[in-house]
C-alpha cells in the first residue's frame, strides 16, 4: 500500500512558451519515480486541467490540482491502496493538506484524517439544493454516468458550464449517487481548455473551449455533451430507471444512500430497491446487517414518480426477480411494497407482483413441496395477471388438489391454498373439494365435520368459506336445515357463529334458534318464532322462502299450538302462509279462531283452493267466505246462493262460538239487507226458521234500528210486493222445523216494523198486496198468505183503535 504526495511548480519554456510542471524539490532516491509521475502530471496539466482524477496503467490513481501561485499538487495512490471514501476525489482539492508546508509522503497505515480531504464541502444539503436548481438535467446526466460503467469504451461526458465550480457540483452529485465501489473508477477533470486531449470520463470545460458543439458528429457520436450555457448538446439517452429514481431522490430532498462495499454484479450495484426504500435500511453496524440494505419500502417512497419512469422502475425490479437475483429479504420487501400501492402505482407494479407469485410457485418445485402462499396474498396482480396464473398454474394446482382429495380431509389445506392462490376457480378439483367440505359440515355427528372446519380455518380464505356454506343451500331440504341446526348446536357451532355475518340467512336463523332454544332462554314455539323474526330485514317476514325456513326451524312437521295459530297468521299474513303451503298447519285457526276478522276470511278464501284440505275445513272455509260475500254484496242473495248457503249450514256445524257468531252475523246481515222477494225463496226461509241466536240477533237488530224503520215506513207504502214478501217471511208459523227463536223474532218484526206501515196503505195499495199474495200462492200452490194477511190487518187495526 503506497501513498505519495508530489509538489510541482509551473515553468514556461523560453523557446516555445509552453507551461510545464517541474518537481518543486528533488530527492535522489526517488528521482525515477518522480520522473514517472511527473510525466503523467505533465500530460494532465498540459491539457489545462484544474482538478483531475485519473487512473494509471498499473492500477494506481493520480489526483492533480492546479493551485494558486503556479503550484501543482499531486497525490498518488498505489493499486493496492484503498481510497478514503466516495466523496474524496472531488472534495480533496479544498483541503488544507495542499498547503506548501504539508508533508510530501503519507506512510503506510494512514488514517483518513491524514489525507487531503476537506470537511465535506459537498454535503448532501448542498447537493440537494444544486439538484433542485438543475432538476431537468439531473436524470439525463446520471443516465450517462451509469452508461460509463455499462460500456467502459463508450463516449466521454463533456460538461459545458460557466465555471469549474458548477462542474465540481455535477461530479460531486455523480460520486454521491454511484455505488461506492464505482466511485474510485470514475475519472474526471473539473476544467480543461482542451477537451479533446483529456482522457477522463467526465470532462469539465467552458463555452470558449476548443470543442465544436455545432458539429453533429461531436455531440451525437464522439461525446455525450451536457451544456449548461444554452448551447447545442447531445440528444437525451434512453431513460434509465436507476437514474430517474436517483434524480427524484435528490430533487425530493431524500438523497439516496448507496450501499457500501463492492457488489457481486453490476445489476446488484445499481439495484433500485435501496433507492425506493429511501435508504431506510442502510443503517450502521449490526442493526443494518439484521435489517438488510433494502429496508421496508412503501408506496410513499415512490412519490413523484409516474408514467414511463414509474413503469421503468418496476420493470427493472421485475427483471431482478425473474432472473432469481433477489434474496429472501429483498423478495419480502418487494412484496410489502406491492401491497402498499394503490392507483397508478399499483397498476405499474402488476408485472412485479406476477413475478413474485411465479417465483413462489416455482421455487418449491425441486423439493416437490407446496409454496407458502401467504407471501403473496394481497399483491396487485390485476385481471391479466390472474389470467396468466390460471393459464400457467391453474390446471397444475387443481390436479394437485384432486390427487390430495384421495387422502383424509386434514391433508387438503395446502393444496386448497395453492388452488385458490392461482385462481383455479371452476376447476373440478376445487369444485369437488367444496362439495365434500359442505357435505362434511352437515354431519356434525362425525369426525369429518370437525376436520372440515379445521381445514377452512387453516386455509383462512373467507370467499371459500362463504362458497362452501352456500353449497349447503343447493337443493336445500328440510333435512339439511335440521342438520344445519345440529351443526349450530355442536362443538363446531362456535366456528359457524364466527362466520355468520358472511353466511346465507338460513345459517343465521339456524344458529340463533339453536342458541335461543338452550339456556338461559329456552324459547319454544311462537316465542322462538317471534325472536327469529327480529333477524329478518324490516323485522317482518315478506317472502315464502324465509317463512318456510323459520317455520321448519321452530315447528318442523308439527303444527303450532292452537292458541298460537292466530298470532302466527297475523304476523306472517295469511296469504303468505298459504303461498308457502303451510295453511294446513294452522287450520285450527279456521275452525277455532280468536276473532272472526277480515284476515281470517282472507285465509279461508285462499284455503278453499287447497286440494289437500280436509272436507270439514274446506266446507267451513266455504261457509265463512260465502257468508262474507253475501254480506258484502259480492255475491247476490238469490235462489242459488241461498241453496248453497243452506247446504253448507247442513254440512258444517261450527263448534267455535267465535266462528258461529261471525258466520251468523254475516248471514243475518246479508238476509236482512236483501230484497225480501229473494228471501221468500224456500231456502232462505229455512235458513231463518232454523237459525241460531247469532244470525237472528243481527237480523233482528237490523230491522229494529230506528233508521231502518223510518226508511221502511217511507218506502214500503209504495212497494206492495215488498210488503207482501215481508209478511210472508215474518207471518206466524207453527209447523215442525220452525224454531221458537224465529217465531219470537218474526212476531216482533211484524209488530214493530211492518205494522206501522199499514197506516200508510190505501185501498189501492192494499189491493196490490192482495194481488201479490194471489199470484205467489198460485206459483207456490199456497193460499194461506192472503187469508192470514187479512186477519192480521184486522187484528192490528183493532189493536190500534
Amino acid at each position: 500500500m503506497a501513498i505519495r504526495r508530489l509538489s510541482y511548480r509551473l515553468v514556461q519554456e523560453p523557446d516555445t512558451g509552453a507551461v510545464r510542471p517541474i518537481p518543486a524539490e528533488r530527492r535522489e532516491p526517488e528521482q525515477e519515480q518522480i520522473r514517472e509521475f511527473s510525466a503523467a502530471v505533465e500530460r494532465i496539466i498540459g491539457a489545462g486541467s484544474e482538478l483531475s482524477y485519473s487512473l494509471l496503467p498499473d492500477g494506481g490513481r493520480l489526483l492533480c490540482a492546479a493551485l494558486p501561485g503556479q503550484r501543482v499538487e499531486a497525490l498518488h495512490l498505489g493499486a493496492d491502496t484503498p481510497g478514503p471514501g466516495p466523496a474524496w476525489p472531488i472534495d480533496a482539492w479544498r483541503s488544507a493538506a495542499w498547503e506548501p508546508d504539508a508533508g510530501q509522503t503519507l506512510a503506510a497505515g494512514f488514517v483518513e484524517s491524514e489525507l487531503p480531504v476537506s470537511e465535506a464541502h459537498f454535503d448532501r444539503e448542498r447537493l440537494v439544493r444544486f439538484a433542485r436548481t438543475h432538476a431537468d438535467r439531473v436524470a439525463p446526466f446520471l443516465t450517462d454516468v451509469r452508461r460509463l460503467f455499462d460500456d467502459p469504451a463508450g463516449r466521454q461526458i463533456v460538461l459545458v458550464e460557466e465555471d469549474p465550480e458548477t462542474v465540481a457540483h455535477w461530479i460531486a452529485l455523480a460520486c454521491a449517487s454511484l455505488p461506492e465501489a464505482y466511485v474510485p473508477a470514475l475519472t474526471f477533470t473539473t476544467w480543461t481548455t482542451d477537451p479533446h486531449g483529456a482522457p477522463h470520463q467526465i470532462i469539465g470545460t467552458g463555452p470558449a473551449a476548443g470543442l465544436d458543439r455545432t458539429d453533429d458528429a461531436t455531440v451525437t457520436y464522439l461525446y455525450r455533451v451536457h451544456d449548461g450555457t444554452g448551447g447545442p448538446q447531445s440528444p437525451p439517452a434512453a431513460s434509465d430507471a436507476w437514474a430517474q429514481l436517483t434524480a427524484e431522490r435528490w430533487i425530493s430532498g431524500n438523497p439516496p444512500r448507496p450501499t457500501p462495499g463492492a457488489a457481486a454484479h453490476a445489476d446488484d450495484a445499481f439495484a433500485l430497491l435501496p433507492l425506493i426504500s429511501g435508504g431506510k435500511g442502510a443503517g450502521a453496524g449490526a442493526e443494518a446487517g439484521r435489517e438488510g440494505a433494502a429496508g421496508a419500502p412503501s408506496g410513499a417512497d415512490l412519490a413523484g414518480l409516474g408514467g414511463d419512469c414509474l413503469r421503468a422502475v418496476f420493470e427493472d425490479l421485475t427483471r431482478s426477480v425473474a432472473r432469481g437475483e433477489a434474496d429472501s429479504r429483498t423478495l419480502d420487501a418487494l412484496g410489502r411494497l406491492c401491497r402498499d400501492l394503490a392507483g397508478e402505482q399499483a397498476q405499474a407494479a402488476r408485472p412485479l407482483a406476477l413475478a413474485l407469485v411465479k417465483h413462489h410457485l416455482d421455487a418449491p418445485r425441486a423439493r416437490d413441496a407446496l409454496p407458502d402462499l401467504t407471501a403473496f396474498e394481497g399483491l396487485p396482480l390485476g385481471e391479466e395477471g390472474w389470467r396468466q396464473l390460471r393459464a400457467e398454474y391453474g390446471d397444475r394446482a387443481d390436479d394437485a388438489l384432486r390427487r390430495r382429495l384421495r387422502g383424509p380431509i386434514p391433508t387438503w389445506t395446502e393444496p386448497l391454498r395453492l388452488a385458490l392462490a392461482v385462481g383455479a376457480d371452476g376447476g373440478p378439483g376445487l369444485a369437488e373439494a367444496m362439495d365434500r367440505l359442505a357435505s362434511s359440515l352437515l354431519r356434525p355427528d362425525r369426525r369429518d365435520c370437525a376436520h372440515a372446519v379445521r381445514v377452512l380455518e387453516e386455509v383462512g380464505h373467507p370467499p371459500l368459506t362463504h362458497q362452501v356454506l352456500s353449497l349447503i343451500l343447493v337443493d336445500f331440504t328440510d333435512r339439511k336445515l335440521d342438520r344445519l341446526r345440529e351443526l349450530a348446536c355442536s362443538p363446531q357451532g362456535d366456528w359457524l357463529r364466527r362466520h355468520i355475518d358472511d353466511a346465507p340467512p338460513a345459517f343465521r336463523y339456524a344458529e340463533a334458534a339453536a342458541r335461543w332454544s338452550g339456556p338461559p332462554d329456552h324459547l319454544r314455539g311462537a316465542e322462538l318464532f317471534e325472536r327469529l323474526t327480529e333477524l329478518v330485514p324490516g323485522r317482518r317476514i315478506k317472502d315464502v322462502t324465509t317463512l318456510r325456513l323459520l317455520w321448519h326451524i321452530v315447528w318442523r312437521n308439527t303444527p303450532p299450538d292452537r292458541a298460537e295459530q292466530p298470532w302466527i297468521a297475523r304476523t306472517c299474513t295469511p296469504r303468505l302462509i298459504v303461498e308457502a303451503d303451510l295453511g294446513r298447519r294452522i287450520t285450527g285457526w279456521l275452525s277455532d279462531p280468536d276473532r272472526c276478522d277480515p284476515e281470517l276470511v282472507a285465509f279461508a278464501r285462499d284455503m278453499r283452493d287447497d286440494g289437500l284440505l280436509g272436507a270439514f275445513e274446506r266446507h267451513t272455509a266455504d261457509l265463512l267466505v260465502t257468508a262474507q260475500d253475501l254480506a258484502d254484496g259480492r255475491l247476490g242473495v238469490d235462489r242459488f246462493s241461498l241453496k248453497r248457503l243452506e247446504e253448507l249450514f247442513r254440512r258444517v256445524a261450527p263448534k267455535s262460538p267465535v266462528l258461529r257468531q261471525g258466520i251468523g252475523e254475516r248471514t243475518g246481515r246479508a238476509l236482512a239487507r236483501a230484497n225480501p222477494l229473494d228471501v221468500w225463496d224456500p231456502h232462505g226461509l229455512r235458513l231463518l226458521f232454523t237459525a241460531g241466536p247469532e244470525l237472528l240477533g243481527t237480523y233482528r237488530a237490523y230491522f229494529l234500528d230506528e233508521g231502518t224503520r223510518d226508511r221502511l215506513s217511507r218506502e214500503l207504502p209504495h212497494q206492495p210486493a215488498e210488503v207482501a214478501a215481508y209478511f210472508h217471511v215474518w207471518r206466524p208459523r207453527h209447523r215442525h222445523g220452525v224454531s221458537d227463536d224465529w217465531r219470537r223474532t218474526a212476531a216482533e218484526l211484524l209488530d214493530e216494523v211492518l205494522a206501522p206501515v199499514l197506516a200508510h196503505l190505501d185501498d189501492h195499495h192494499l189491493g196490490r198486496v192482495a194481488t201479490v199474495f194471489q199470484r205467489k200462492g198460485q206459483d207456490l200452490r199456497e193460499g194461506q198468505d192472503l187469508q192470514e194477511w187479512t186477519a192480521w190487518r184486522h187484528r192490528i187495526k183493532q189493536r190500534d183503535e
